[in-house]
């Protein structure tokens, strides 16, 4: 199962992430980081940018859409595990998710 996830910055994420489960803290070399669990991948993604939609006819161009830079932190989570409801509810899922994903898992 995928989830798309938003919060307004990494850290919320990562607490996020840890208060779901999905990851662990471990401190290796002296640094605490967080590990995600076995059956879980994470792909942070960060911001995201949409290009500006943009028409030409006759030497003239027009835009269609400007570009938009939404500064969020978007991560998105593929389990292979079954998650309990109180772990799924921990995730800042976007709602709705959108139809055409900024990226995916192969």
């Amino acid at each position: 199962m995928d989830y798309m996830l938003r919060t307004n910055t990494k850290e919320e994420m990562d607490q996020a992430l840890l208060a779901a489960g999905l990851v662990t803290e471990m401190n290796l070399y002296g640094t605490a980081e967080l590990y995600s669990i076995s059956g879980v991948y994470i792909d942070h993604i960060g911001p995201t940018s949409k290009p500006a939609i943009t028409e030409e006819f006759e030497g003239e161009i027009t835009i269609i859409s400007p570009g938009s830079t939404d500064n969020r932190w978007h991560t998105n989570v593929r389990v292979c595990i079954e998650l309990t409801e109180e772990q799924i509810a921990a995730l800042p899922q976007v709602d709705p998710p959108p139809a055409i994903p900024y990226r995916v898992f192969a």
